[in-house]
Order: C-alpha cells, then structure tokens, then sequence
C-alpha cells in the first residue's frame, strides 16, 4: 500500500496513541489502520537503503544464485558448500534487505549448525544484493503485539538470545563478507565472528535509541572492547554511522577492499584459508575465544533481558511508535 496516498488516515490513526491511551490499547482499538501505518513505514525503509545503494539491486542475480544452489530446503539463506568451506549468504524472502526475524535467524542457525559437523573449515557468510543485513524486523514485531505483548517480546529476545549464543559457541572460524550496509543486529554480530572484510562502500550504524531499543548482539561488551568507550557510546546511544574505512581504523573491520574487486578479494583469502589444518584453524579460534565465552554468553544473556523489560512495557512500545510517526513525517 502506497504511504502517501494513506498519509492524513495514518497521521489519524497514531493522535489516537498520544495522551493518556497507551500502546497496546490503541493497537487493540485500531488494528486495521496500524497495519497500514507499518506497511508504509516498511515502504519508507526499503527507499532509504534504495538511495545508498552501489548499484540497483538486480532480482535477476537473486534467481540465479538460488537456481544454482541445491539447499533449497531454506527460504531466506543461500547455503552453498565448496571446497573446504560452508558458504551462507542472506537472500530473505520473509523480511524487507535481510532483515532478521525469528525464521531467518533459525535457517541461519541451521546452516551453520550443519556446517560445524561437516568437513567445512571456515564458513563464509555474505548476502545477496548490496545490503548486507538491516538488522531486527522491526515490522514483523510490530504487527505481532497486537496478540500479546509480553508473550511476543519473551518470544523475540528469547530468538535473538539463541541466535547470538549460536554465534558465541560455533567453534570453526566465522568469516563475514560485508557487501552494504550493516545496521543494528547486522552490525552488532560482527565482533562474535573472526575475520570482517568489507566493501569500501558499505557502512556501519546501531541506531538502537532511535526507535527504542537497548544494545543486542553482546555490542554493550565488544564495542567497547573493540573501540573504546567513547566510540562504542557514540554508536549505540546517538546511532553514529560508520563508514567501511572507519570501521576498519576502529577495529571492527579487518580489511576494506575495493568494490569492483570485493567478490575476487575474498574468495582469494577464503582459499588460503581453507588451505591450512582444519584443527590448526579450530583449536587457534578456540586458544583467541576461550577467555570472552563465558563474558560472551552473560552479556547475551543480561542483553535479552532488559530488551524483553522495554519491548513488554507501554513505554518501550510507546518509544516504537513515535519513531514510526518520525519515519512517516520524513516522506
């Protein structure tokens, strides 16, 4: 549905959730016009990444690295084995530049599940098109608290907790080809895998107070390891974005490589890679990681939790509603 030819109804429709009316009662009251609320922000968010793409986003390629791929089992992930690696790339169908909702995050979890118990030494993870990953799907929670609010915030940061701690716990190394923008979740996972190659025109950004939200991704405890202090805040308090060389000078990229050749670049190093010992490669992971697991696996943990205390209350939601009114203002 079209958000300019619905603009005063959906301008209507949110005065009835200023005031004294919480965020639940107004969703139960109209569920209707909140569903076209969110169908136009979902519009709004797909013009954004739009305008800072490399390149138009060609459906056609989407068709061919699927038509070439046998796992067809998965709907949102591309999963293709190579020689000595497990590649996933995101292509979701489910959510809007893939996004992350609870079904992507299962399929991705399965992949590399099935990678950790095959001969794969390294699993390679990418995406489909010029934008890497847009974070949580924020549209598939909105439309859901409608049901039950407490129930669905329990449900989401209980998918978010087992994602992330799948992350935490896979003991091969996790190498991540950026392609295009990196945003919240997306960005956040980063520091959870081993080896971060970007394309010089993808960014960074973890927007969280923006729309109401707490670090996720154990970011409260990698960036600031990563970057310092003052640079972690600037990213997940006033949603700071970095660009791919910015990231790499503050230590959450290892390299930038130029986008002409980013494709060519990585499957070089992937080969040299896979060219070492499979148990060099896991018991080096394992001697880097073993001293941050189990800080890992608490901060995941407290993470999850205070997401599940803001996402359940009137005022969390409330702070989700007024960054949907600013989306909707800005076009």
């Amino acid at each position: 549905m079209c958000l300019t030819n619905n603009k005063a109804d959906i301008k209507a429709t949110l005065k009835l959730f200023t005031g004294t009316s919480t965020f639940m009662e107004a969703l139960t009251t109209n569920g209707t016009n909140i569903q076209t609320s969110v169908t136009g922000v979902t519009a709004n968010k797909r013009r954004f990444i739009d305008e800072r793409r490399d390149q138009p986003f060609d459906k056609r390629l989407r068709f061919s690295v699927r038509q070439t791929e046998s796992a067809y089992r998965y709907r949102d992930i591309v999963v293709r084995k190579q020689d000595g690696f497990t590649h996933i790339l995101l292509s979701t169908k489910s959510s809007e530049n893939n996004s992350l909702n609870p079904e992507v995050m299962k399929e991705v979890q399965s992949a590399l599940s099935t990678a950790a118990a095959d001969d794969s030494k390294v699993v390679l993870l990418s995406a489909v098109g010029s934008v890497f990953c847009c974070g949580l799907d924020f549209i598939y929670f909105i439309r859901r608290l409608t049901d039950d609010r407490k129930r669905e915030s329990t449900k989401m940061a209980d998918a978010i907790r087992n994602f992330v701690n799948t992350f935490i716990q896979f003991k091969k190394p996790i190498i991540v080809a950026v392609n295009g923008p990196a945003i919240g979740l997306g960005a956040s996972i980063l520091p959870l895998c081993d080896v971060i190659w970007a394309n010089e025109k993808a960014w960074f950004q973890t927007p969280y107070t923006t729309f109401g939200q707490s670090p996720d991704g154990c970011s409260s405890l990698t960036f600031p390891r990563i970057m310092g202090l003052a640079s972690a805040n600037e990213m997940l308090f006033s949603g700071r974005k970095l660009t791919a060389q910015e990231a790499c000078a503050k230590g959450l990229v290892s390299q930038v490589f130029w986008p002409g050749t980013f494709t060519q670049e990585v499957m070089v190093r992937i080969k040299e890679l896979v060219a070492c010992n499979s148990v060099v490669l896991e018991e080096s992971k394992g001697l880097v990681r073993s001293i941050m697991k189990v800080d890992l696996e608490q901060a995941n943990d407290r993470e999850c939790e205070v997401l599940k205390k803001i996402w359940g209350s009137a005022q969390g939601m409330d702070s989700m509603l007024k960054y949907l009114q600013r989306k909707i203002d800005e076009f």
